[in-house]
């Protein structure tokens, strides 16, 4: 993309929009090729294992990543094209939402005239982050959550603008959306409440049922999640709220800075660093927030809230994503003026963008790269096809399960196996195994000998001595190591042959 300072100059707004959508264009289509070409991630697996089991919800998650590749799979067949096609859908329709949302604050502002390029700009913000690219290609819940936290925002932005009631049910039905894509959409309703009691122009809203009704009405979209919670003794919701609070520790810096890095990463210096000098303006200038209300608080408080408990415990680097999509909208009017001037550091920071963005579409494409623990891909499309000529050879499936010790490891392998058989994962060995616990009982295949699969990745580890209590004997038979072009290694997969399942246990 042509980002180059100064050059937006030479174009009329509509021309520079025609070029920023001409270029969007190609790089959809840039996409389509590319998602044909690169493997899926373990948690990309994982939600398409979902699909394959269509439920209410699920243990871990709500179940949108897996409505989405449900729908593509079921037009494309479950391969890898048709899982990421879901993803390139979502960014499409974010990227139009952003767009529009712009268009509709500068004209709600009467600022169109002295900010003629921000919708563009916002577009060229989000699109020059390494998160704006890697959900774009990466079908996870945070995908969809990212369109429904904007369609919350530009639906409360109609009603702002028009003052048509309708636009209440759309805010409500996207809030609802949202908290199926993934439970921390719950925050949005603490920023529209913030954004309401804190503007005077607005806080009367509060006075009017509208608010109430759409809260509502989100809930009851929201329902089917929460009857499945009710089933299954609330499984869900106690996973990722009270035992994740459990989990907290004593204050310390280590997650903090690793979520600082990490974030650094997702928006690259060059956005990262716009965005700090934006919200430090705003805590020099307070009042400055109000030509921003809605989208500023739509956008902060998940920011906060999660930078907070990284003091205490470990933050995902995904979890700030909505805060940040938010104030693309806020850089594409405050920073804007960045690529319509000659400034070096500009430059640099754009080239910068652009090189970690090209990168990683580099290393998704270049086989077997070296990166450690980094690498969740490498080698299971291979050692998947030798596993199943190993079942083959030990009596087929019906005298041979395939287990593996997480959920990504057995997700993978139900994925690239031939006949996409059902998988096990630590459910087999007496261990929680999240979704997998809801699936097929272990005890069905009691008397079954079995295919024991991991890789060398210390996240999971492979837990030899406890699989060793539930069979009458388990030997390795089989070790593939997937090389690098110079000879690195970036994977081993090992085979475990279990003889004579004796149970899960108690």
């Amino acid at each position: 993309m042509n980002l180059i300072p100064n050059a937006v100059k030479k174009y009329t707004r509509n021309e520079f929009e025609n070029k920023i959508f001409s270029y969007l264009v190609l790089i959809l289509v840039l996409k389509l090729v590319y998602v044909a070409f690169i493997p899926i991630t373990p948690q990309e697996a994982y939600y398409w294992y979902y699909s394959q089991f269509p439920d209410l919800s699920y243990f871990d998650h709500p179940p949108m990543a897996a409505y989405s590749i449900f729908v593509t799979t079921f037009v494309l067949g479950s391969v890898s094209f048709g899982i990421k096609l879901a993803a390139i859908v979502w960014w499409v329709l974010t990227n139009f939402l952003l767009y529009k949302t712009v268009v509709d604050f500068v004209q709600y502002k009467k600022i169109e005239k002295d900010y003629p390029n921000s919708p563009g700009y916002s577009l060229i913000f989000y699109n020059l982050t390494v998160f704006g690219n890697l959900y774009s290609i990466t079908m996870v819940p945070d995908t969809p959550l990212i369109f429904f936290w904007l369609l919350i925002v530009y639906s409360i932005q109609k009603v702002l603008i028009t003052d048509k009631k309708y636009w209440w049910i759309i805010a409500g039905a996207a809030f609802g959306f949202s908290l199926m894509s993934k439970y921390s959409a719950i925050i949005v309703t603490g920023s529209l409440f913030l954004f309401l009691i804190l503007s005077r122009k607005h806080r009367r809203i509060l006075l009017t049922p509208y608010p109430y009704l759409s809260l509502l009405f989100g809930l009851i979209v929201f329902s089917p999640v929460i009857y499945w919670n009710y089933i299954n003794d609330w499984a869900s919701f106690k996973f990722q709220f009270s035992e994740r609070a459990q989990k907290a520790k004593p204050l310390q810096l280590k997650y903090f800075f690793q979520l600082i890095f990490s974030q650094l990463f997702l928006l690259t210096p060059f956005v990262f660093s716009l965005l700090l000098s934006t919200i430090y303006g705003f805590m020099r200038k307070w009042k400055e927030i109000q030509k921003f209300d809605l989208i500023f608080w739509a956008g902060i408080p998940v920011m906060v809230i999660f930078t907070l408990v990284s003091f205490k415990s470990l933050v995902k680097m995904n979890w700030l994503l909505p805060g940040y999509t938010c104030f693309m909208l806020i850089l594409a009017i405050k920073k804007g003026a960045v690529f319509e001037t000659t400034s070096k550091i500009a430059k640099a920071g754009i080239a910068v963008s652009l090189l970690l963005i090209t990168t990683g579409y580099s290393v998704l494409i270049v086989p077997n790269v070296p990166l450690g623990q980094g690498n969740t891909w490498s080698g299971w499309n291979d050692a998947a096809s030798k596993v199943y000529q190993l079942q083959l050879e030990k009596g087929g499936r019906e005298e041979c399960f395939i287990f593996g010790n997480s959920y990504k490891s057995a997700a993978l392998l139900k994925f690239y196996l031939p006949d996409q058989q059902n998988t096990f994962a630590e459910n087999i060995f007496g261990e929680r195994a999240l979704q997998f616990d809801y699936w097929e009982d272990p005890k069905k295949l009691i008397g079954k000998n079995a295919l024991y699969v991991f890789d060398d990745r210390k996240e999971y580890k492979p837990k030899l001595e406890t699989v060793a209590k539930h069979f009458e004997e388990i030997n390795e038979i089989a070790k593939y190591q997937y090389n690098f072009f110079a000879g690195a290694k970036a994977r081993i997969i090992n085979v475990y042959y279990c003889q004579n399942y004796l149970g899960p246990g108690e």
